[in-house]
């Protein structure tokens, strides 16, 4: 799960990560989803243009109101955050990445990869 406060352009490298990652660890029953919340609600055609180009199909979505979404306090994100990755499995967390770059996506990967070997 990914809660990402930034436009799907900046985050594209990021999106496309966590589908490959899907897509490689499908057979172990991996899922995921992006949740945009910076509060915009004109993200429909920028979340298509994203999954278009980088063909994702990890579901995409976005909270209207943004971090003052009561969704979206029921996971205790630091709304400052520019992105935050829970990597869990049956309700336990086995990994919270904060503010994850270009070079941290290696980070989501040894995450993912522990959590799947940990099944």
């Amino acid at each position: 799960m990914a809660f990402v406060n930034d436009s799907p352009a900046k985050a594209a490298s990021l999106v496309a990560h966590i589908q490959k990652l899907t897509d490689e660890n499908k057979g172990k029953g991996l899922k995921a989803f992006v949740v945009f919340t910076n509060g915009n609600t004109d993200l429909r055609e920028p979340l298509e243009k994203l999954a278009a180009e980088k063909k994702i199909t990890v579901p995409m979505t976005f909270l209207p109101r943004g971090t003052t979404s009561g969704d979206f306090a029921r996971y205790k994100v630091n709304p400052e955050a520019k992105n935050t990755i829970l990597v869990y499995s049956r309700q336990k967390i086995h990994a919270n990445l904060v503010n994850v770059d270009e070079k941290g996506l290696e980070e989501i990967t040894k995450a993912t990869n522990a959590m799947l070997g940990g099944q």
